[in-house]
């Protein structure tokens, strides 16, 4: 199985051609930095709005050719700007201003990661500092070695922060690569987004089973979240877990491990056991963790998918597991599969099924009918026996389901409502006689109901040329 889920599971290494970074490792201090430059003055922006005028920007990417590219969209529906080898782009708060930021990064033998403001004239791309990755260091002599990464920004206690979580990756030729030396950085931004201090959290436990630590991180608050769902629990390789970190009272520039999280852990449903990759795809909002665990299995069953609903209490570094969520679950649209994969993306939401509530926009590779990977997305809410699903077959859903379509790729607009908008990605979606050229749709930005109405997000002209699999993610992990 673990070939399989490779393809799914990892986030995408795409060596872009921005240049590599250099690396240093500085010892961290206690005190804190100073705060980092405001261009659009104090407030907490909503997730992409990069020009701070109260309205989310719309990120759509795509691939051109092994490139990674990035389509940006003004709420305003101003100019949009494509990004161009971009590599994976995260939305982020780096500065503590009105308008959101961004982290560009990409991992290889020569990877790199920078740090991009957001302005009232956008994101500032041109002006991007790159950060030192403390890890690079150890790779940059040997073109056999590389790494793997994945990037999330914390902001809180008037500090900024990037956390970095992977794995080095050795190729050994013909006998394939070998993943080894597993790290989470955690770099703190002076006011010129220059790292002041670094910190390299102590290796957890990796040995032979690595190979995908890191692969899912995100961020929230104090507090950031670590996939390694090819982790052994309990004699049971590949069941997974999920390493939770918050800041440190007394020095808040360092995160301390507060939680690991398996299916074995305390009032957690379900059991560990081998491939449930447990932690393979995360999401997490205000306290609301959701994990999946796409390599779940139920009886002959397999990777039929699971996701598990977590409310952590960042100020005690304690949890409430809620009800675990399959497509058993009474009310979720749909039937327990065979290589269904709920949950192989997540993303959390505001509004969707009830007012001010907190949804899990779901993703899975279900076939419709014979029609294989055609996909599926299930929107749940955290707390209650709410659902709704969809597919390309559903009544106002633009397309139509087709083998490989994957429309299962999901992400958010934030809306200053509370109530979000929700994305999917249909990447692996045949058009205009291009193999893969993907497909994007938006949600009305109101409660999800049976008249809610979805909206095809065209690729807009101007596209750099070979671009496809448009669609393929949100400007999130997903």
């Amino acid at each position: 199985m673990r070939a399989a889920q490779v393809i799914l599971l990892t986030t995408a290494v795409v060596c872009g051609e921005l240049g590599s970074i250099g690396a240093t490792t500085t010892p961290a201090a206690a005190a804190q930095p100073a705060a980092v430059a405001t261009p659009c003055g104090p407030g907490t922006p909503l997730a992409s709005d990069f020009d701070g005028d109260g309205v989310s920007d719309l990120v759509v990417g795509a691939y051109r050719g092994s490139a990674r590219v990035q389509r940006i969209q003004p709420g305003d529906g101003g100019a949009g700007t494509w990004l161009t080898d971009s590599g994976e782009l995260r939305t982020a708060d780096l500065n503590g201003d009105a308008c959101a930021d961004a982290i560009l990064f990409a991992g290889g033998h020569e990877p790199w990661l920078k740090a991009a403001l957001g302005t009232p004239d956008g994101l500032d791309v041109a002006g991007a500092v790159e950060v030192t990755i403390p890890q690079a260091a150890d790779i940059a002599s040997d073109a056999r070695r590389s790494l793997a990464f994945e990037a999330a920004s914390l902001r809180h206690d008037g500090i900024s922060q990037i956390a970095i979580a992977g794995r080095h990756v050795v190729d050994l030729g013909e006998d394939g690569p070998e993943d080894y030396g597993d790290y989470v950085d955690v770099l703190t931004l002076d006011d010129s987004l220059a790292v002041s201090t670094s910190t390299v959290l102590p290796s957890v436990r990796c040995s032979d089973d690595c190979w995908d630590f890191g692969s899912a991180l995100v961020a929230s608050g104090r507090t950031i979240a670590v996939g390694h769902p090819s982790a052994r629990v309990s004699k049971h390789y590949g069941a997974g877990e999920v390493l939770v970190y918050s800041a440190d009272t007394a020095d808040p520039t360092q995160l301390v491990l507060r939680k690991t999280l398996t299916q074995n852990s305390a009032n957690v449903p379900g059991t560990a056991e081998e491939d449930d990759h447990f932690g393979a795809t995360l999401a997490l909002r205000n306290g609301r963790l959701a994990i999946g665990a796409p390599g779940e299995s139920d009886g002959r069953l397999y990777s039929a998918g699971l996701v598990q609903p977590i409310l952590w209490k960042e100020s005690s570094g304690t949890y409430t597991a809620y009800r675990a969520i399959t497509q058993d679950t009474k009310g979720v649209p749909g039937s327990r599969e065979k290589n269904d994969q709920f949950g192989a993306s997540l993303a959390i939401a505001r509004g969707l099924t009830a007012s001010g509530s907190y949804d899990i926009l779901i993703g899975a590779t279900e076939a419709y009918g014979r029609l294989g990977n055609a996909g599926s997305v299930t929107v749940a809410n955290v707390t209650k026996s709410l659902y709704r699903g969809y597919t390309q077959a559903t009544k106002g859903i633009p397309g139509n389901p087709q083998a490989g379509d994957a429309f299962f790729h999901v992400g958010v607009l934030q809306g200053g409502s509370g109530i979000d908008t929700v994305l999917i990605g249909a990447p692996g979606e045949d058009s205009l006689g291009v193999e893969d050229y993907g497909r994007a749709i938006r949600s009305d930005g109101k409660k999800l109901s049976s008249k809610t109405t979805w909206t095809g997000i065209a690729v807009p002209s101007g596209a750099p040329s070979g671009t496809t699999r448009w669609g393929f993610d949100f400007g999130m992990h997903a």
